[in-house]
């Protein structure tokens, strides 16, 4: 029998949440203020995170996307305007349900597995990976990451799909992409699209830096005009 669990739902507004990423959520709604309270009163204090379909305050069942992320509260800070609270992804999941109880959500849904390859040891999908791996450092570094710390992102995790959402939940993609990412399955499709965001990005990054190059450039000019 299909695994179903009911949990607690946590909307969010323009976020995103994939499986193995941890992200600082904060929390305002009282409808989302509630779900929390729920959920940290069993002992797994899991939620199931689902972005809304567009940024609105109220919240309702025809509002939210189908697919979310299961999650796991971890640390949390009250304050008089709500919560901020760390949100650690652990599966995909369907919604087959979602009602309001108590005066919050409740979804019942089913955790979803990733599609692997084929055949893992396939060249193709080695070499796909790899190039991942391999863009993905790249951008850190060029984004201003530390060296040991690239590489301790890079071998904290080894399966290909894992990898794929760890970068994912890194990169700066909109709400719209993000969703697309995490309805993803197949994880080599998965990789391609992911590594296609990383090549953008690096390209941006280039640009960036081939146009402050030549800026620098003009004015070392323009100094050097006015000294002679």
């Amino acid at each position: 029998m299909t695994e179903r669990l009911t949990l607690p739902v946590l909307p969010l507004r323009d976020v995103v949440l994939f499986p193995g990423v941890t992200a600082p959520i904060g929390a305002g709604r009282p409808m989302t203020l509630k779900a929390i309270e729920a959920a940290l009163a069993t002992p797994e204090k899991l939620v199931v995170a689902i972005a809304q379909r567009e940024n609105l305050e109220d919240v309702t069942a025809e509002g939210l996307h189908t697919v979310g992320t299961i999650a796991r509260i971890g640390q949390l800070q009250r304050g008089m305007s709500g919560m901020q609270l760390l949100l650690h992804g652990e599966r995909r999941a369907m919604t087959l349900q979602v009602i309001e109880e108590h005066g919050h959500l409740v979804a019942v849904v089913r955790p979803m597995d990733d599609l692997p390859a084929v055949d893992p040891q396939d060249p193709s999908f080695v070499a796909l990976h790899r190039e991942l791996r391999a863009r993905a450092a790249e951008l850190g570094q060029k984004s201003g990451l530390p060296e040991e710390v690239v590489q301790q992102v890079l071998n904290g995790v080894d399966e290909p799909g894992r990898f794929s959402d760890l970068v994912a939940g890194y990169l700066d993609l909109s709400a719209t992409d993000r969703q697309e990412l995490l309805e993803t399955l197949a994880v080599d499709e998965r990789i391609r699209r992911v590594l296609v965001h990383v090549q953008r990005q690096i390209s941006v990054l280039d640009a960036q830096e081939d146009i402050k190059s030549q800026v620098q450039e003009e004015l070392g000019d323009r100094q050097r005009e006015i000294y002679l």
